[in-house]
């Protein structure tokens, strides 16, 4: 009996001792799941609800936002090539009017970007001293908000700028064949004598080269006019040389006095500084045009992929769902 006795006792103290194995195993099992779960991640949820409940309006707004601007690169897009349209069709008019409504376009969607990032770098819960604690598909989804604004970025700064060089280049254009015409004319009056219409038409020709000179500066900026510049000047000193030399035989009387000859002999001289034509000089402000926009239309057609495929990552992106 007293064998039977211990045996049995044994068996109790070892049924006992597995238990108590057991028990403990459980109880490390859920310190290491509680563990494996810290605050912030998606299975500790309720430990970011607050934060994530206090963000999601703004952050929702943002991103309402950024479809809006995704919509106006788009615009400024057609706005470009509208413009290359007009351009290769020489409708100065036209090209004039979507270039003003593209450089406005492009000052909108500079406002909204600083306007949406300012928004989105002060929503609740973020930097270092925040209080909030945010799950990690919220700050995913920020952070992917924030990286899409980088497309338009020096939008309208490039459209501004190459836009309205392309312009001045066309218009360019367009003043060195009126300049022509003009002085043309004023020369087919002087061989008919009619010296009253043909220095008119020379005082035409000195405000269509004052205006090309301020274009010219303007081009200055981006291109190089030494060519263009002396075009200006060659063509001035004929103008004045034609001018004196009309006055001179409007003063004589039709008599040919020396001041007559001299101011014959002085436009003689500057006809011979003159380019046999301007059609070489054409070609190349027009190319200058067409360079400027077609940079402006790329650079604006690669943020508007660049932005599209932010928002693509962010239509990834669930909204974060509260326990």
């Amino acid at each position: 009996m007293p064998a039977m006795k211990g045996s049995v006792r044994r068996a109790v103290l070892a049924a006992a001792w597995l238990v108590v194995a057991a028990l403990l195993s459980l109880g490390a099992a859920g310190i290491v799941g509680a563990m494996a779960h810290q605050p912030g991640t998606a299975s500790r949820a309720e430990l970011t609800y607050v934060g994530d409940r206090a963000i999601e309006p703004g952050l929702a707004e943002a991103e309402r936002l950024l479809d809006e601007l995704s919509a106006e690169v788009a615009e400024l897009s057609e706005l470009g090539r509208g413009a290359l349209g007009a351009l290769t069709a020489s409708n100065l008019e036209e090209l004039e009017i979507a270039v003003a409504n593209g450089e406005e376009l492009a000052l909108q969607i500079q406002d909204d970007t600083a306007f949406l990032r300012t928004s989105l770098q002060t929503l609740p819960g973020l930097g270092p001293q925040a209080e909030l604690v945010l799950s990690p598909e919220i700050r995913r989804r920020h952070a992917l908000a924030l990286e899409a604004l980088k497309a338009t970025d020096g939008i309208s700064a490039d459209w501004s700028g190459l836009s309205s060089s392309a312009v001045a280049a066309t218009r360019m254009a367009v003043l060195l064949v009126d300049h022509d015409k003009a002085t043309g004319d004023a020369a087919i009056f002087g061989r008919s004598a009619k010296y009253k219409q043909a220095l008119g038409k020379l005082t035409e020709a000195d405000k269509i080269l004052a205006e090309a000179r301020t274009l010219r500066d303007g081009l200055a900026k981006t291109v190089d006019v030494a060519t263009l510049t002396l075009w200006i000047d060659v063509n001035a000193e004929y103008d004045t040389a034609l001018r004196k030399l009309y006055e001179a035989i409007v003063a004589g009387k039709g008599k040919v006095t020396d001041a007559v000859r001299d101011a014959f002999a002085a436009e003689k001289e500057a006809r011979g500084h003159l380019p046999p034509d301007t059609r070489g000089l054409v070609v190349i402000l027009s190319d200058i045009g067409r360079g400027g926009l077609n940079q402006a239309v790329i650079g604006i057609e690669k943020a508007r992929g660049d932005l599209e495929a932010a928002l693509g990552r962010l239509d990834t992106a669930e909204p974060s769902t509260a326990p």
